[in-house]
């Protein structure tokens, strides 16, 4: 089901661009709106650019995932030295 709702919202602004131009068939977008659009998109990509770049492991260190300790509680994943 998850899968579903994810596909929706994926096709979501496809069919509201769909409806858009179903109820104005002769009117194209204005170039404030390319312009709005052209700017998300490269805010959006400039965005996954410094979130990739800040959250990214230095090649010497290994992910420990989280387990559970001795004593039954989880301790939770970290970054360590490579050996």
């Amino acid at each position: 089901m998850p899968y579903l709702i994810e596909f929706l919202l994926f096709l979501l602004p496809f069919a509201a661009y769909a409806v858009w131009r179903w109820y104005n068939p002769g009117i194209e977008p204005g170039p404030r709106v390319m312009a709005a659009a052209a700017a998300g998109v490269l805010l959006m990509l400039l965005f996954a650019i410094w979130y990739g770049l800040s959250v990214s492991m230095a090649p010497h260190e290994v992910y420990v995932p989280a387990h559970l300790g001795p004593d039954g509680r989880v301790v939770p994943g970290r970054l360590e030295p490579a050996r």
